[in-house]
């Protein structure tokens, strides 16, 4: 999925799935239950954070008026909106790292990268998940930052998969190196995706946008689930173990990849309903995270 266009195998891919096959691949009703609203703590996945991961509430207290470009609409398709948005990110990204210096996790804090000016391209590493991360500190940073997860397909570098980077990255700095690699990097969830996606964020209860205009195709039973519960900002659901074998052959012949490997879970959040805020989103996401691999 991009901010600029759906790719024609992902789209066809991600439609067969319906919500009984998705709610029927989670692991469990707690990982369904909503995480208590993003901002507030978790109590998923194994109990409260840990002393470290209790800075992940501090997201709360980061203010900013940037708001993530609504990715269901053709609004944002093209060459100037997806460059205006990926600049815009780029100022949003240096603005957090500038608060992260004082409000982010100590053991992280020496791979912060120093203020860039208007060289907000030497961030773009960090939004696009670049090997680079893992043996390279970013400009004026003493550590290397490390990737964010250890794959080439979770975060890229199209405006809506930098959603994904952007809220990974807040959790990141948050976190310890050891809880963040136990969350994310080392967790069961990233091990059975082996290098699949594993986290989507997309605004499944926003307002249709007008006649033609949208991908209704897209995610029909997350976007019904997230619907069916006003409180749900996270769902985590298997794209392809518990499909029908109908659906599963609908999909195949679309020309889409069906994942089958056992505990291979995607975890979706609604951006719509975190108000498309980039702190709330990121505090759904570790919610989320928590509860798929804890």
């Amino acid at each position: 999925m991009t901010g600029d266009t759906v790719p024609r195998r992902e789209v066809v891919g991600l439609a067969g799935l319906t919500l009984v096959a998705l709610l029927a691949g989670c692991a469990g009703g707690a990982e369904r239950r909503p995480s208590g609203g993003a901002g507030g703590p978790s109590t998923q996945g194994g109990g409260p954070p840990a002393v470290g991961g209790a800075l992940i509430d501090r997201l709360a207290d980061y203010r900013s008026a940037f708001r993530f470009t609504p990715t269901n609409s053709r609004a944002a398709d093209g060459e100037v909106p997806a460059a205006r948005a990926r600049v815009a990110m780029r100022a949003e990204l240096a603005a957090f790292l500038a608060w992260a210096r004082t409000n982010g996790h100590p053991e992280i804090r020496p791979a912060l990268p120093a203020d860039v000016g208007d060289a907000g391209y030497l961030l773009d590493p960090l939004a696009g998940n670049d090997e680079s991360l893992d043996a390279v500190p970013l400009a004026g940073a003493r550590e290397p930052f490390g990737r964010l997860i250890p794959d080439n397909e979770t975060v890229k570098s199209y405006v809506s998969t930098r959603q994904a980077g952007l809220a990974l990255i807040m959790v990141k700095v948050m976190l310890s190196r050891a809880e963040y690699a136990r969350l994310v990097t080392d967790s069961p969830l990233v091990r059975a995706a082996a290098g699949k996606n594993v986290v989507t964020v997309f605004p499944f209860t926003a307002p249709e946008p007008k006649a033609g205009d949208s991908y209704p195709e897209l995610l029909p039973g997350v976007r019904e689930a997230f619907r069916a519960d006003s409180a749900l900002r996270w769902l985590v659901a298997n794209p392809g173990l518990s499909m029908s074998v109908e659906n599963q052959q609908r999909l195949r012949d679309g020309g889409g990849t069906l994942y089958t490997a056992d505990g291979y879970r995607v975890v979706y959040v609604d951006s719509a309903r975190a108000g498309y805020l980039p702190a709330a989103v990121a505090r759904a996401l570790y919610d989320g995270l928590r509860a798929a691999s804890g």
